[in-house]
């Protein structure tokens, strides 16, 4: 096949005071091989330092500078300025492994009612890659489609956003990434995505992820208030017949409300635990709530009380 025959993957990659890890991100970009066409897109969100600089010295990469606007507005710049059929994100204090582009495009060609890719992450810091990876914990089936993985995005976000390949029409179907959120805005796509169409896995490492103090994930109740927005956002889009569903919300609500409480008693913070341990029992009324949050109550509010003290 000649090269203008082969398929155009656009990676689209936010940046903000990136200039520690840009270099580094690009070249395990540009170093990916395969049966495919590719641009690499770099959004500048408002950078201070020499982002827009090191991505405009690379050829072949094009750099578009805005004012910083968050990592979903500069997401969707990408997926509009993005002239393949795919797209892939990448964010840039992330690495990509060789042959990842490659391996996850061809599952997506077996696969054409699948909208979109995930590959399996492994996390690594100063210290060192970590011993098991994201998929490590998850088993995602024998196939390459993940069987109700609308469901299964609800339970747990098993998916890292570098890791993904997406169709740019499916994306754009869906809206892209929702520009009001900052925190969970992948899966509420991930999860738009799963609604109308069916998502693939590749067993395979397709994202080295970075983790430093600057990681806005780390802050862990801030992620799970944000997940709770967004589950809620969902819902609220659910049928009356969808019964199953709405239980497992339920019982997926209780559990993210007992997990804040928990992070609220380490706080310091005792009355914030008891508040979400009472929201996290009228979620979901029965055994499993109940004897959650007596857990959290007996290992962790003592403590808090202690230090209010």
């Amino acid at each position: 096949m000649s090269e203008a025959g082969l398929p155009l993957v656009s990676v689209v990659i936010p940046a903000y005071n990136a200039e520690a890890h840009l270099e580094e991100c690009l070249e395990s970009v540009l170093a990916q091989r395969g049966a495919f066409r590719m641009e690499v897109v770099v959004v500048d969100d408002g950078s201070k330092d020499r982002s827009a600089e090191i991505a405009q010295a690379h050829a072949g990469v094009r750099c578009i500078v805005q004012a910083n606007q968050g990592p979903s507005a500069a997401r969707n710049t990408g997926i509009r300025e993005a002239a393949g059929d795919f797209v892939a994100f990448l964010d840039a204090d992330d690495l990509w492994p060789p042959g990842k582009l490659d391996r996850q495009l061809t599952v997506l060609a077996r696969l054409p009612s699948c909208s979109m890719v995930a590959g399996d992450c492994r996390q690594f810091d100063r210290n060192g890659r970590r011993a098991r990876t994201e998929f490590a914990d998850h088993g995602l089936g024998d196939g390459e489609q993940i069987a109700d993985a609308y469901a299964r995005l609800l339970d747990h976000n098993f998916v890292t956003t570098g890791s993904v390949v997406a169709r740019r029409e499916s994306l754009v179907e869906a809206g892209g990434f929702a520009e009001d959120l900052r925190l969970v805005e992948d899966l509420d796509l991930w999860l738009r995505l799963a609604r109308r169409s069916g998502v693939a896995w590749c067993a395979d490492e397709c994202l080295w992820r970075r983790r430093h103090e600057h990681n806005i994930s780390l802050d862990g109740e801030a992620v799970g208030l944000a997940f709770l927005q967004v589950l809620n956002r969902h819902r609220s889009g659910w049928s009356t017949e969808e019964q199953g569903l709405l239980h497992a919300s339920r019982r997926i609500e209780s559990r993210e409300y007992r997990l804040l409480a928990a992070m609220a008693s380490r706080k310091g913070l005792p009355g914030v635990a008891l508040q979400r341990l009472g929201r996290s029992v009228s979620a979901a009324p029965g055994f499993e709530s109940v004897l959650g949050s007596l857990k959290v109550l007996l290992r962790d509010l003592p403590e808090a009380f202690r230090s209010r003290a």
